[in-house]
């Protein structure tokens, strides 16, 4: 629980962990509820509900009196975007509700046993919501005056250029430029130097994310921080050529050092969950918690959502635009809907026209039709608690998310289209 000395929640200790676990066991024996079942409707939503009784609890009265004139306004502007304040308050609630609600309530025994078999428990999703509320509680606690840094959409390209090539080098999978991405967005956000300063060791922080994640693939790299050095010099001169201050060369010792710095800033939270980290967890309690009865589409849905993840992590600064559980469970409802699992209209913000909806959905998808939904209507009900129940958070706000997520991947499309040739090709890191 946060306070006002410290931001981070201590873990709770393993055999604590192993208590609790046997008596959550014990009370959903106790409580043999189907997901479809009426009751298991009713006390889940009481349980959600306690999300704005917690929320109360932990904040002080002003932000408390704030944060429900937030939840009161539209979530969606004269822009068509979502309100990154409306975003910001249903997030802090659906982090308050990790400690507060068993994510597993309801399920069959046999069912949660296969739930720990695919490392899909309910145990899994609080804790990867709580060190994502851990994250954006130490960004809340900088205060306006040392308000979080975000790099500017142009360095951003150019140190996403340059994580890319060095992932090469070192031979990571190309699916590491993700958890490259979150962690130099993570590191800007919560270190404490001047935007300039930032700026300046911005080339060696790529080096040193990098090799984090090399050594925390496997200790042995056959890559020197010589190498990774000379890639980084290269962002560095391009950083000069655009007008900005930079270190005229990039040596073995500052890699080294903004790797401690990295270390430090983070407080060794190095292993975040990425969007199709959470993509995953969603879709594998789907799967089980359905019983199988959608495995093909589920597995479209996952492969479908984590090929659009890569271009929205790229284009969206993590804790500054959307946080990763955000970005996860927006393309997730995306792509139930362009599957035929779930109509569009149910995924439909209370606030949002249905034309609006529709047309937001279709430009930013680029696709000129609506999908047809293959359940029967009777289904839909059961359909979007078992969605509900597999991601933990409530309907209300999967549709704010998806709402914040298309208009994301309108934005880029926007972008890309309006693009000149020169810009889309851009300047190219050697190895």
């Amino acid at each position: 629980m946060c306070n006002g000395s410290s931001a981070r929640i201590a873990p709770a200790s393993a055999v604590g962990r192993a208590e609790a676990r046997t008596a959550a066991r014990q009370q959903r024996k106790a409580m043999p509820l189907t997901p479809s079942t009426p009751e298991h409707v009713k006390e889940r939503t009481e349980k959600m509900q306690r999300f704005e009784q917690e929320m109360k609890r932990r904040l002080k009265p002003k932000q408390v009196e704030k944060s429900s004139e937030v939840l009161a306004t539209p979530a969606l502007n004269l822009a068509g975007t979502a309100r990154p304040e409306v975003m910001a308050a249903a997030r802090a609630q659906a982090a308050a509700a990790a400690t507060a609600v068993s994510f597993d309530t309801g399920v069959r025994e046999d069912l949660l046993d296969e739930l720990d078999a695919r490392g899909a428990a309910g145990e899994l999703l609080s804790q990867y919501m709580l060190e994502q509320s851990e994250v954006q509680a130490l960004i809340a606690a900088r205060g306006p005056s040392q308000g979080a840094i975000h790099l500017p959409a142009e360095i951003r390209e150019i140190c996403l250029r340059t994580m890319a090539a060095l992932v090469s080098l070192v031979g990571l999978n190309d699916s590491k430029r993700i958890d490259a991405a979150l962690l130099l967005d993570t590191y800007c956000a919560l270190q404490k130097s001047s935007m300039e300063d930032l700026i300046e060791s911005i080339p060696a922080t790529c080096a040193a994310v990098v090799h984090l994640l090399r050594k925390m693939e496997s200790q042995k790299c056959s890559t020197t921080t010589a190498a990774l050095a000379r890639v980084a010099s290269q962002a560095s001169l391009m950083l000069q050529q655009v007008g900005y201050r930079s270190m005229p060369e990039v040596t073995q010792q500052d890699v080294l050092q903004q790797e401690h710095l990295i270390r430090a800033t983070l407080q060794w939270r190095l292993r975040g969950a990425t969007v199709p980290t959470w993509l995953q967890l969603i879709c594998k309690r789907m799967d089980v918690i359905s019983c199988g009865n959608w495995s093909g589409v589920i597995e479209w849905v996952i492969a479908s959502s984590s090929a659009s993840a890569m271009t929205l992590v790229l284009h969206q600064r993590s804790y500054a635009d959307m946080a990763p559980q955000q970005m996860a469970n927006g393309l997730l409802g995306v792509f139930l809907v362009t599957a035929g699992l779930v109509p569009l209209q149910s995924m439909k913000p209370a606030d949002v026209m249905l034309g609006e909806w529709e047309a937001l959905y279709a430009k930013s998808q680029g696709q000129g039709c609506i999908p047809t939904c293959t359940l029967h209507p009777s289904m839909t009900p059961r359909f979007l608690c078992l969605l509900e129940m597999a991601s933990g958070c409530r309907l209300d706000l999967l549709q704010n998310e998806m709402l914040a997520t298309m208009s994301a991947m309108l934005e880029i499309v926007r972008k890309a289209t309006e693009a000149s040739p020169g810009q889309q090709s851009g300047a190219r890191i050697q190895i």
